[in-house]
């Protein structure tokens, strides 16, 4: 770890949460808090276990704030976790099997400042176009977020609402190959961060350049936007697309789930 990766994470850690805090204003029922010692309590109202959690960002979680906010997610009636940015301590395992937490798995957290990032980025290829989506014709991002991410339509139009699209703080953009939505991503700028959600590509479309193509224009839009320096969570698949864009890991994050909703 170098001198400077602690701050480049601690500002990544708090891009990506201020980011996120964008959308739960057009869920209904979604919310954020805040506790003491940097605890953080986040739902969604998704049934995705990685977006309804207790968040520890801080150096020095309070275990009280954990454990009131672990009770309260549990109370969701969704699946939820429990998620440190470092390994999770005794006593934060023992708060999280209390609630049948015992299911473990990492994500990485990628940063990149953007000064220079023009350097790595490629054109979209021949015969096909990137067009950003507003609010009217929201139905075509979800049907291509569903498609990529295997999902089911109800919860992809959950990340579609039309609201949401037109927030000016959130862009959302398509691929389109001969009138088809094949790739999809959308960005949240917060100040001079820009955070890189909902990629996903339709999997007979996949490992042929259209989700690089469309990554870069993303970011292009988001240095115009203002951002200067991007974050994002991957899924081994798209880790090392971003890494060859000069992202790089800054911490790996733990979730604690339920086995049954890992």
């Amino acid at each position: 770890m170098t001198d400077t990766q602690p701050i480049v994470a601690d500002r990544a850690a708090d891009g990506l949460l201020r980011t996120l805090r964008y959308c739960l204003k057009y869920l209904p029922g979604a919310y954020a808090r805040t506790g003491a010692g940097g605890v953080h309590l986040v739902n969604f109202t998704v049934p995705i276990s990685s977006l309804n959690r207790v968040l520890v960002l801080g150096h020095q979680p309070d275990l009280a704030a954990i454990a009131a906010f672990a009770d309260e997610a549990a109370g969701f009636d969704l699946p939820w976790s429990i998620q440190t940015r470092t390994e999770p301590s005794q006593e934060i395992l023992d708060i999280a099997a209390l609630h049948g937490l015992t299911a473990r798995s990492t994500t990485p957290l990628l940063a990149r400042d953007l000064a220079d990032i023009e350097d790595v980025l490629v054109d979209v290829p021949s015969g096909a176009t990137v067009r950003k989506i507003d609010g009217a014709h929201n139905e075509i991002f979800a049907d291509a977020l569903a498609a990529g991410f295997e999902m089911s339509n109800s919860i992809a139009d959950m990340f579609a609402v039309p609201a949401m699209l037109d927030d000016p703080a959130i862009s959302a953009f398509v691929l389109e190959v001969d009138g088809t939505a094949v790739t999809t991503g959308e960005n949240i700028v917060a100040g001079d961060i820009v955070g890189l959600y909902n990629g996903a590509a339709r999997p007979q479309h996949r490992r042929n350049g259209y989700f690089r193509a469309l990554v870069s224009a993303r970011l292009r839009h988001a240095v115009a936007d203002g951002a200067r320096f991007a974050v994002t969570q991957n899924t081994p698949m798209s880790r090392p697309l971003y890494e060859s864009l000069g992202f790089r890991v800054v911490e790996t994050w733990t979730s604690l789930t339920r086995s049954d909703n890992a």
